[in-house]
């Protein structure tokens, strides 16, 4: 049996690999890859570790909003009903070349996980320049995807799937997580690190969800772009109640007495 189900997914990652064109090719060389960056945190002893993969949705005056997974770098507190950023300073990088160059990254929005709204939203100013990838709508069943992301901190790669279910009506919920009305991929290769990539559908060129996690290892769970078009909306308007800059409720690194 297992010399089978190897077989079978052999044949499955030939058939999207064949099923890729020279212009999707160029798309991805030229403009997802680069757009994609992945996600640091400074611990408390001053080194960088991976977080997760984040993708450039917007230029404005002073640089780009690069949206990741809310799991990456909020936390929910569950008595309050709010959610807040970590306490600890991200960056990203394109991860491009030996020396490679770490941005700053704030915060500027989070979503309540416990609802379902697993985005958070970053602002990061610079001159260097990133490709954007706009918002689409939300995917149909057997949709073509490409993903580009960076699995167990290996460095970006690329994977091409397909949408398996455009929405999951179980009441999946795992840890602060609300899986609701999620995406369900056939997206071979993800892994951790991967949360907060983007799933673009290849017939618009846009992106239609962001993986989160996966179920038995085997469906890749991703958020609609829908909500996350939702919440900006709501942040921009002052109406998210669930968020907050700053909560003295979320501590991350505690200081000790010598």
């Amino acid at each position: 049996m297992k010399t089978v189900a190897c077989s079978l997914l052999i044949l499955l990652a030939a058939i999207v690999a064949q099923a890729q064109t020279p212009a999707e090719a160029e798309y991805v060389n030229s403009t997802l890859y680069p757009s994609t960056a992945l996600l640091y945190a400074q611990e408390e002893g001053g080194g960088m570790k991976m977080r997760c993969t984040a993708t450039a949705i917007e230029k404005n005056a002073t640089g780009y909003i690069f949206v990741t997974a809310a799991h990456c770098a909020c936390e929910d507190n569950d008595e309050k009903l709010i959610t807040s950023p970590l306490k600890t300073f991200f960056f990203i990088t394109g991860d491009e070349g030996v020396s490679k160059d770490f941005l700053r990254a704030t915060v500027t929005g989070c979503g309540y996980q416990h609802r379902g709204d697993d985005f958070a939203l970053f602002q990061v100013d610079t001159k260097a320049v990133f490709p954007i990838i706009p918002l689409g709508t939300d995917p149909k069943i057997l949709d073509r995807i490409v993903n580009v992301a960076s699995p167990l901190g290996l460095g970006k790669q690329v994977f091409f799937g397909t949408v398996s279910s455009p929405t999951l009506d179980r009441p999946v919920i795992q840890d602060d997580i609300n899986w609701t009305k999620a995406v369900l991929l056939q997206l071979f290769g993800v892994n951790g690190g991967s949360s907060g990539s983007s799933a673009v559908c290849l017939d618009q060129r846009a992106i239609c969800a962001f993986v989160v996690g996966n179920i038995g290892e085997t469906n890749i769970v991703a958020m609609p772009v829908s909500r996350l078009i939702e919440l900006r909306k709501a942040l921009n308007a002052k109406s998210y109640k669930w968020y907050r800059e700053e909560s003295d409720d979320i501590p991350q690194f505690h200081a000790k007495k010598k």
